[in-house]
């Protein structure tokens, strides 16, 4: 029996191993490809290292998929322009086996800058491990993403200077999970981060549902621009959702302007930063609107100078004027640049001038629905919906009629309007598109919270629309 002796080098260095000495360089190459494999496992350039030892070792890491099958990244040695090269490489090198992704963060706000290369070969993932700030692993034959699979991208804006904790609301933190449960067709990315990463450090991502949220921490301000910068890696989004924190701080500019050329729904909600979002967005596909939560009683910074900032020739009162001037402003800037075909605007707590809502009726020609909550709009306002029959004498010989093609209207909790005048608008507006373009008339109308519209009032109109009316 043969004692296991040394195996020499070519170069004269010793590896243990079985058997006579033998130099390596006569080694099968199966074999060598396992040590090489060995030595793969937790150095994170070993490739590059192996591969110039000699130019035969050079050619069987080159041809060697299985050597390339650990993606090791971190944010303490090397650069993100170096780490995306590193990706890009170890994925095409590995092709088609599988590989392993592992993220070695002391930064949270490194992990999605670092993970983001590798998610268009994701369905090759074999696990994904994560140390650091953060602990987690994964086993990915448990999942069934693929590049069409993963979804949604949801941001979690998180000071972890101030919370050492890793749950959120009590639930661990878990990066990829099924939008709904039970399912497992499409997934979602859940990130949590300080500061939202540019686009200069991302390649060009595919998600077409993304959600940014900044939850409660009032330290934590996130600029309009820092938002839009990131959207601009986001060519394929369709709907978009901000939840932000409102506060008072300056604008950053310049601010990019962003297309988004599938974009068919938008949310903005608790944010003092609807008008700089509103203004610099191009989405000639968006059908839904909703703003929520955007009035606020204090001033707004920025000094704007734009058609329309001059003050409201309606003097009608709000509690919200700062808010509501910048809400009306972002929309026209939206509606002016792109003339999105909106079919929905739903406004909840969210509150536009006078004049605004006149210049936004008269430019929505496909709005379908109209929702809004706890508006101060007058009866101005609603006088609006009414037909515009043309003035004797004048050019015009035809009826004019703003939001043609609106269907259903909701008016919650408004409590300047008086029963009078929503009784008066909507019987006008229902007579004559009954008798012009039924298609196109009230299908229905929710009125409740509204103090001035009374029992009689809603008899009335009851009168008109029958059970289209909807009412407490």
């Amino acid at each position: 029996m043969n004692i296991a002796q040394p195996i020499v080098y070519g170069s004269g260095q010793l590896i243990e191993g079985a058997g006579t000495y033998t130099p390596i360089n006569k080694l099968p190459p199966e074999l060598l490809i396992e040590v090489l494999a060995y030595c793969t496992r937790n150095a994170a350039l070993a490739p590059l290292t192996l591969r110039k030892v000699a130019s035969w070792w050079k050619e069987i890491v080159d041809t060697s998929p299985r050597l390339w099958q650990n993606v090791l990244l971190n944010d303490q040695d090397r650069g993100y322009v170096f780490s995306k090269r590193q990706a890009a490489l170890w994925t095409t090198r590995s092709q088609p086996l599988q590989y392993d992704v592992e993220l070695q963060v002391d930064d949270p706000d490194s992990i999605f800058p670092l993970v983001s290369p590798l998610l268009s070969t994701i369905d090759r993932w074999r696990s994904f491990r994560l140390s650091g700030k953060r602990e987690e692993e994964v086993f990915m034959d448990d999942l069934e993403l693929t590049p069409d699979s993963l979804t949604h991208l949801h941001i979690f804006l998180h000071d972890y200077e101030t919370d050492e904790s890793d749950e959120e609301d009590g639930l661990p933190k878990i990066t990829f999970a099924p939008t709904c449960p039970d399912q497992s067709y499409t997934f979602a990315m859940n990130i949590w981060l300080s500061n939202i990463p540019s686009a200069s450090l991302l390649p060009c991502l595919r998600f077409t549902h993304i959600s940014i949220s900044e939850g409660d921490q009032i330290d934590l301000h996130t600029q309009p621009k820092d938002i839009l910068d990131f959207l601009r890696a986001c060519p394929e989004l369709e709907s978009f959702y901000l939840s932000g924190w409102p506060y008072v701080e300056p604008i950053i500019g310049p601010l990019p302007e962003v297309h988004l050329p599938n974009l068919v729904e938008l949310h903005l909600r608790s944010t003092c930063s609807v008008r700089p979002i509103l203004s610099s967005l191009v989405t000639p596909r968006l059908e839904y609107i909703y703003l929520s939560h955007l009035n606020v009683d204090f001033q707004l910074l920025g000094d704007y100078h734009e058609e329309g900032d001059s003050e409201d020739e309606a003097h009608d009162y709000s509690q919200s004027p700062s808010s509501d001037r910048a809400t009306g402003m972002g929309l026209r800037r939206l509606i002016t640049r792109c003339n999105p075909p909106i079919k929905l605007l739903d406004m909840d707590f969210c509150d536009m001038r006078t004049k605004d809502f006149e210049y936004v009726f008269d430019r929505l020609p496909l709005l379908e629905d109209f929702h809004i909550v706890a508006s101060d709009m007058s009866d101005k306002v609603i006088n609006f919906l009414r037909p515009i029959f043309p003035i004797a004498g004048s050019r015009s010989a035809s009826t004019r009629m703003r939001l043609p093609c609106l269907r259903y209207l909701k008016l919650i909790n408004c409590q300047r309007l008086t029963g009078e005048a929503i009784v008066k608008a909507l019987v006008e507006r229902v007579a004559w598109t009954e008798a012009v373009c039924p298609d196109s008339t009230l299908t229905e109308v929710t009125i409740s919270g509204c103090q001035g519209f009374t029992s009689w009032d809603k008899h009335i109109l009851s009168m008109t629309l029958g059970k289209r009316l909807n009412s407490e």
